[in-house]
């Protein structure tokens, strides 16, 4: 099974070139918001975390989810982290903190993909975007022999990765987040938001929680770029995955 988070398809993509017909594919986000924590995994049967790094660490909703996860019959765990840059200290991160729940990390793996933090600077430019893609459809190609033969991977050190949240914590408040006149209300942002946090009223979103998990989903999906952050994103492209866009928006 594999379990991913995704806030504009990135790591989505990425799970869907990992999963094979027999696995699978489990919503991290749906999960949570289910309060399904318990899995039992078949025999030889891997399992996968495929999910972007915030901040050199790991988001609330992947944070939550590990934090409570029950496997049981866990052989050859791995993790594909997605990045615009690099992963920090991520992957150890996420091994401490499984291996509290009797959990094996056996490999993490670093997949740069394009960067879609529209709230602070430009998004990846759609050349480019492609060429990553294209480069990190190789790289999973070759994580997947890896993955088939159970490979193990040396993971880092986790210590930089869990003082990155207290920073992590202060730049994923939502009161810079603002509708402008183009909203049209037809609730997307409500139904995608992984935490709950922006609501409709009077057909207008309204972000009813001083924080959130920060995946952009909001913003970088909103089909008439009426969600804006700050004063800076009103003239920033946004970023969805074009290899989703058919089945994600």
């Amino acid at each position: 099974m594999i379990f991913y988070f995704t806030g504009t398809g990135n790591s989505l993509w990425a799970a869907k070139q990992l999963v094979k017909e027999d696995e699978r594919l489990i919503s991290i986000a749906d999960a949570r918001k289910k309060r399904e924590y318990k899995y039992s995994v078949s025999d030889k049967e891997n399992v996968g975390f495929v999910f972007p790094v915030y901040c050199y660490t790991l988001s609330d909703t992947v944070f939550d989810f590990v934090s409570k996860i029950q496997l049981t019959n866990a052989e050859y765990v791995y993790a594909v982290i997605t990045c615009g840059g690099g992963i920090g200290g991520a992957g150890g991160f996420l091994k401490s903190e499984l291996a509290q729940r009797g959990i094996t990390l056996n490999a993490v793996f670093e997949l740069l993909m394009p960067d879609n933090t529209v709230f602070y600077y430009k998004v990846t430019g759609k050349a480019e975007a492609e060429k990553r893609i294209n480069n990190a459809e190789e790289k999973l190609k070759k994580i997947i022999s890896i993955i088939e033969r159970h490979g193990k991977r040396e993971i880092g050190s986790g210590t930089l990765s869990k003082p990155m949240r207290k920073l992590y914590h202060i730049m994923n408040a939502t009161k810079r987040f603002r509708v402008n006149d183009n909203c049209i209300g037809c609730g997307m942002c409500e139904k995608i938001c992984p935490d709950s946090a922006v609501k409709l009223r009077d057909k207008k979103p309204v972000w009813i929680k001083s924080h959130c998990t920060k995946c952009s989903a909001c913003i970088n999906r909103c089909p008439k770029q009426a969600i804006q952050y700050g004063k800076g994103t009103e003239k920033r492209e946004r970023y969805i995955n074009p290899r989703l866009k058919g089945d994600f928006r």
